[in-house]
């Protein structure tokens, strides 16, 4: 595997260069709202943004019923191949915190055989997306 890293940067220096992907990602979701959330939550700081060669990704804290967890927003990859390039990368940001697992929402169906072989776990449906985690 490639060297890949991922660079915590400000939301505001990228939000308009990054905005047709996350768009392109939202009408794929079928969430026209994706990136207004997005915005919404890296401007406020409750998300973050985070850079690489190939792409980038927004990682948010979260805690449900006292469990904290990494939720990544959106994660877009130059190659198509998100999963397998980033779940490391977030891995390594989430075991610096006090997160329990790592989960992301896909509309792709795809992502099942990439997903188990890089160590996610699928826990169901959210309205017609695939909840992945992958506990830490």
């Amino acid at each position: 595997m490639e060297n890949f890293s991922l660079v915590k940067v400000k939301w505001s220096e990228h939000r308009e260069r990054l905005k047709p992907f996350i768009d392109e990602i939202g009408l794929k979701a079928d969430d026209p709202q994706l990136y207004t959330n997005i915005d919404k939550a890296c401007s406020n700081e409750w998300a973050f943004l985070f850079l690489a060669d190939e792409g980038f990704t927004v990682l948010r804290p979260r805690a449900k019923n006292n469990i904290n967890y990494i939720e990544i927003s959106v994660a877009y990859c130059s190659s198509g191949d998100v999963t397998s390039h980033f779940v490391p990368l977030v891995y390594a940001i989430a075991k610096k915190t006090d997160a329990q697992f790592i989960e992301f929402l896909t509309v792709r169906k795809g992502v099942r055989k990439i997903a188990k072989r890089a160590g996610l776990t699928y826990h169901g449906q959210h309205q017609h997306l695939a909840i992945w985690r992958y506990y830490l």
